[in-house]
């Protein structure tokens, strides 16, 4: 027997991918194979978006949603982009997808973290081979607001 638990997250998760995709799906500039351009002209793909419950976080706990994007473009080497070059597409996908998101499910999500890597790992992995940039933002008013 599936656990009702279970069944809702899968649910869940369903229905936040189908979201994701239907907000890229009309997100503009929009790339092929739903990849999204950002202010540093580079081109990333959606990875992951997962949605945490952070009990053990503030007085009530916490909800977080973590969208994680892949990006060749900061791939260690010489023409490698720094995090500084990359700033302001973390703040754009926070306020252009993360926000959205938010509002589509009613609220309810204190943080949006944003995670920007030039390989697939695991979320809470470290790997010195892979770069991985991320900020993290309150939600307040409408607004990302960087922590």
């Amino acid at each position: 027997m599936v656990d009702r638990d279970f069944r809702i997250a899968w649910l869940g998760g369903v229905l936040i991918r189908a979201a994701l995709i239907g907000l890229l799906a009309t997100a503009t500039p929009l790339m092929a194979a739903e990849r999204m351009a950002v202010p540093s002209g580079q081109v990333i793909v959606p990875y992951e978006m997962l949605w945490e419950d952070h009990r053990d976080q503030g007085p009530n706990g916490e909800v977080w949603l973590v969208l994680r994007f892949l990006t060749p473009g900061i791939r260690a080497g010489d023409n490698a982009l720094k995090f500084g070059d990359v700033a302001p597409d973390i703040d754009f996908i926070c306020e252009e997808v993360g926000l959205p998101l938010v509002e589509m499910t009613g609220g309810g999500v204190d943080q949006v973290i944003v995670t920007l890597m030039d390989q697939a790992i695991p979320r809470g992995m470290r790997n010195a081979e892979v770069t991985q940039y991320m900020s993290a933002y309150r939600v307040s008013e409408g607004t990302c607001v960087w922590e």
